[in-house]
């Protein structure tokens, strides 16, 4: 069980690198921000993975002490930028949306700086500050879950009024299963917290489960950016399918 819980933490590590580096690409061509700032969070959550799997391989019973919160900065540093992702893709200039990003931010930092200061990052449901960097964490992600379909749910109508693309639509669609994978690695991680706190025997099942749905968020997310030829035209075909009975009536 343990051995399959870090393989699954490593690919999933690898596959938020190679997103990282293809959204960075990408913003570099483009010109765009939200590209990029998607990027940098892909970048650190994939530094998270692959570090805390690296004692299994390495043969290591845990990260040293200072290593181990310096990966736990990383991370909590690194979802400001998806933070700030969502707020510039869909409520750029939206003061709640600012002022929501700022709160997730401060939960963020302050649940880091309260494990540093004490120490330790215990990862246990009973430890306040894990609690308060969970809040920060999984805010922006039950929030791209909300504005990825209700986006999708607009951009929907205006396919079939001839003006909105239909992978433009189905991108939005695809943003809001990247939220729903990650509100379930949210779930996995608060559950492998509980069987920390009470020395449970699913913590490696409850690892192994927010490595896998971490994978299918990276895979929801390289279809909304570099949707191969096939699921374009997959996705033109069910439109076509949709829009005939109407046309024909």
């Amino acid at each position: 069980m343990a051995e399959s819980a870090y393989i699954i933490s490593s690919v999933a590590g690898c596959f938020y690198l190679i997103a990282c580096y293809r959204l960075l690409q990408l913003s570099w061509h483009s010109g765009e921000r939200p590209e990029f700032w998607l990027g940098i969070y892909l970048g650190a959550a994939g530094q998270w993975y692959l570090l805390y799997s690296a004692p299994y391989f390495l043969g290591l019973e845990v990260l040293p002490s200072l290593i181990e919160q310096g990966v736990e900065w990383i991370y909590a540093v690194g979802v400001i930028p998806y933070l700030l992702f969502i707020r510039s893709t869909f409520r750029p200039g939206c003061g709640w949306a600012t002022a929501l990003t700022l709160v997730s931010t401060l939960l963020l930092i302050g649940g880091a700086a309260a494990a540093s200061l004490g120490g330790d990052f215990s990862n246990s449901i009973d430890d306040p500050a894990y609690l308060t960097e969970w809040m920060g964490y999984t805010i922006p992600s039950v929030w791209m879950c909300c504005e990825g379909f209700g986006s999708h749910s607009a951009a929907q109508k205006r396919v079939r009024m001839g003006l909105c693309e239909p992978v433009v639509a189905n991108r939005y669609l695809l943003f809001a299963y990247f939220g729903v994978c990650q509100v379930a690695a949210c779930a996995a991680d608060l559950l492998w917290a509980q069987e920390n706190s009470s020395e449970g025997a699913w913590s490696e099942l409850a690892n192994g489960l927010l490595s896998g749905t971490e994978i299918a968020s990276v895979a929801a997310l390289w279809l909304a950016f570099f949707p191969p030829l096939f699921y374009r035209r997959r996705i033109e075909r069910r439109v076509e399918r949709v829009s005939a009975p109407a046309e024909g009536g």
